[in-house]
């Protein structure tokens, strides 16, 4: 809706100070702020509005969905914590800075959501077993439903900063507010239901199901924390950014064996630039810090570009690699190849090397034998080879 953009937007430029300038780390910073501290203040409100209709009712599964809203407080302190650190210089002991704290908070959080999980879990399996009346009255519901719409002008309002700044632990505090809102919905008809239908075990019914979808969002949260931490393969759209940056440096043909480091503040990369060696090695060397120079402005952080001089290329050359190529493109495990290189100590003593891409799926126990079967394969065809020497790429590198 355009109201609600338009109060999005007015509201991030309020509090946000160079809203526009989202590839900045301190603007990135502030939107994480602003979603943690709204978040804080609405939850807190919420809760305690929620515990004291529930405590007066009676109502596991309104107490449920209170603590269900206090896990969410708890994951906005964290959030709010989270980007507080983050925003903190690199130090002597952590020098990449302190950005991948916005991968620590999620995983923080999972642990809130699994300790509410089980508390809730308790309470409402008694009451399941042993229901106890509900002490009902009309204006209950009520209440409850306008806690969904804050819940749903909060949601959207907290999505709209994440996605400005494309952060996980953002957009996990916008989920949350959407699953709180589906949640108390869902208390509200069992609330009915217990009243209308005098089905009393609809309370721990309801207060269970909220309890498994905690552990549901724990474990989920967990996963997606821990995987920027153990070190997140970069999507394909940047790897082409990278490569398409480096090509466009006068000098350098192709690139090779990309490495991304992901410290959430800054990137640490390194990539292979083929050069023609006919440049010489003092050129060589400076149009590869021509390379790096560049991607620094495109992607900030530090950039490594290792040099691989091209050999020139003769008719005897071509011929060669014709054959090779052959091999390779009859191996379905191979994508490709670079870096290919004829090392020759006589007419009769040919030696090749390169560096061979196979598929993702291919696990690191079969490199070998791969390494193997492609030399046995390459003598058959190939005249006067004595060897091969080749070098498969790691999984991390691209």
């Amino acid at each position: 809706m355009k109201i609600l953009e338009s109060t999005n937007q007015a509201l991030g430029r309020h509090f946000i100070h160079y809203f526009d300038r989202t590839d900045e780390q301190s603007v990135r910073i502030r939107h994480g702020l602003l979603a943690g501290w709204t978040s804080i203040l609405i939850n807190a409100l919420l809760f305690l509005i929620k515990m004291v209709m529930g405590l007066a009712a009676g109502s596991i599964s309104v107490v449920a969905d209170a603590f269900h809203l206090l896990s969410h407080l708890a994951n906005s302190i964290i959030l709010v914590i989270t980007f507080w650190v983050t925003a903190k210089p690199a130090t002597v002991k952590t020098p990449f800075g302190h950005g991948r704290m916005e991968h620590v908070g999620p995983l923080i959080m999972s642990i809130f959501l699994f300790v509410s999980g089980i508390q809730i879990a308790e309470r409402s399996i008694d009451q399941a077993l042993h229901p106890q009346a509900v002490h009902y009255w009309p204006a209950l519901p009520w209440i409850l439903l306008a806690t969904v719409f804050a819940k749903a002008w909060m949601e959207q309002f907290i999505l709209f900063l994440g996605q400005r700044v494309d952060s996980h632990a953002i957009l996990i505090t916008a989920g949350h507010q959407r699953i709180e809102a589906i949640s108390t919905l869902t208390v509200i008809a069992g609330l009915l239901a217990g009243h209308y239908l005098h089905f009393n075990q609809a309370d721990g019914y309801i207060g269970i199901a909220v309890s498994v979808w905690l552990f549901y969002l724990g474990y989920t949260h967990g996963y997606h924390a821990i995987i920027p931490l153990l070190g997140k393969a970069p999507d394909k759209e940047m790897i082409l950014r990278i490569r398409d940056t480096a090509k466009s440096v006068e000098g350098i043909s192709d690139v090779h064996e990309i490495i991304v480091h992901d410290y959430g503040s800054i990137y640490l990369i390194s990539l292979h630039g083929e050069i023609p060696e006919r440049h010489g090695p003092g050129k060589i060397h400076e149009i590869a810090e021509e390379c790096e120079d560049k991607l620094r402005k495109q992607f900030g952080g530090e950039v490594v570009c290792h040099s691989d001089p091209l050999m020139e290329r003769t008719p005897e050359i071509d011929a060669i690699e014709t054959l090779f190529k052959k091999v390779v493109e009859g191996d379905p495990r191979i994508m490709a190849y670079h870096d290919f290189r004829i090392v020759a100590g006589s007419e009769k003593d040919i030696i090749i090397v390169a560096d061979i891409d196979v598929r993702e799926e291919i696990p690191e126990s079969e490199f070998n034998e791969i390494s193997s079967d492609l030399e046995a394969k390459a003598k058959k065809v190939i005249p006067n080879l004595s060897y091969c020497t080749f070098y498969i790429t790691p999984k991390f590198a691209y």
